[in-house]
């Protein structure tokens, strides 16, 4: 319908709007009333009539829909991050249109056992998320006092300069969800080594912030270097907040918003950083271990359907597999 441009939802749907009208002059009469009742459907979608969805699929990645509240979690949005075809690939002319795909006959051999790569640095070559060049990652297992195994990912381009680092856990989904629940009063306590995991909710009720899964990816660092991580994320993101389309008070909330979490990065006030992650991989270090900490609070807890389901967990049976997974209770309206 269009090229690219910065735009509204409404906008979107008033341009294929006009594009339809402008199709049924030179249509036939049948193929008119067809397109003359799917306007009418739009009108009403643009005055807000009926409830619809919205799906943006950009292979490219460079498209973006606005959280009216950056640094509250979107209910209505849902991103999705996927890797593109072949097809896609050729489409964006980032490989040559005679490219087939490749088998696995040249792919490296398997390692016998973790053990034999435990104390072993791995690499091997990826596309740079940037600039589409080969870039080198770099894999080892980390095991965190008191907490668990790990796998950290590290990437470094070298044509753009790009790094990227991720963490996984080794071994996958825990049994039960966790809330780590961190009392923020003193400077030791921004050095405090914390992991977070993808799927993990991160809050900060001082600052009214809520951050959904996903939002700054799995991270392996410090409260402060998180927090700083967490600055620069609202700060790229935050395009129509910060620019010059936004309105002065939005503008206003949003750099007072950004400083207030510049202040807590320094420990310029105390405040609680909570940590819900329902597949239990993520970490705030104890100060204190084996001993309880004071100013760290631990809570396990078990998993709603709705949180396995969102894991992947319901459609995964290891016993009994003839037995469907056990779906929520159906309420009577």
């Amino acid at each position: 319908l269009c090229c690219s441009e910065i735009t509204t939802i409404e906008g979107i749907i008033w341009r294929a709007k006009f594009s339809l009208i402008e199709a049924t002059a030179g249509a036939s009469k049948e193929i008119k009333e067809k397109l003359i009742t799917f306007v009418d459907k739009l009108s009403r979608l643009i005055n807000c009539e009926t409830e619809f969805s919205m799906i943006v699929d950009d292979p490219s990645g460079n498209s973006f829909i606005e959280n009216p509240n950056p640094e509250k979690i979107d209910t209505q949005l849902t991103t999705i991050h996927y890797h593109r075809s072949l097809q896609q690939e050729k489409l964006l002319g980032l490989v040559a249109d005679d490219v087939e795909e490749s088998n696995d006959e040249d792919a490296p051999p398997v390692w016998e056992s973790r053990e034999a790569i435990r104390n072993e640095v791995l690499h091997f070559s990826v596309d740079c998320p940037n600039c589409l060049k080969q870039a080198e990652t770099n894999m080892k297992f980390i095991n965190i006092p008191y907490f668990k195994e790990v796998i950290i990912m590290a990437t470094c381009c070298e044509q753009c300069g790009h790094r990227t680092n991720e963490v996984k856990s080794a071994s996958g989904i825990a049994e039960r969800g966790v809330k780590l629940t961190l009392h923020v009063v003193d400077p030791c306590d921004l050095t405090r080594d914390v992991l977070k995991s993808e799927n993990c909710f991160l809050y900060i009720p001082e600052l009214e912030l809520e951050v959904g899964m996903g939002i700054v990816g799995s991270k392996f660092t410090t409260v402060e270097g998180l927090l700083k991580s967490l600055k620069e994320t609202f700060e790229n993101q935050s395009y129509f907040s910060l620019g010059d389309s936004a309105l002065p008070d939005q503008q206003q909330r949003m750099r007072t918003f950004l400083e207030k979490l510049d202040q807590a990065s320094q420990g310029k006030f105390s405040y609680h950083l909570i940590f819900d992650d329902p597949s239990g991989n993520s970490y705030i270090e104890s100060l204190t271990a084996p001993n309880p900490d004071s100013k760290l609070k631990v809570e396990f807890y078990e998993r709603s359907w709705e949180q396995n389901e969102e894991l992947g967990l319901n459609d995964m049976n290891t016993e009994n597999y003839s037995s469907e997974a056990e779906k929520p209770p159906e309420t009577c309206s």
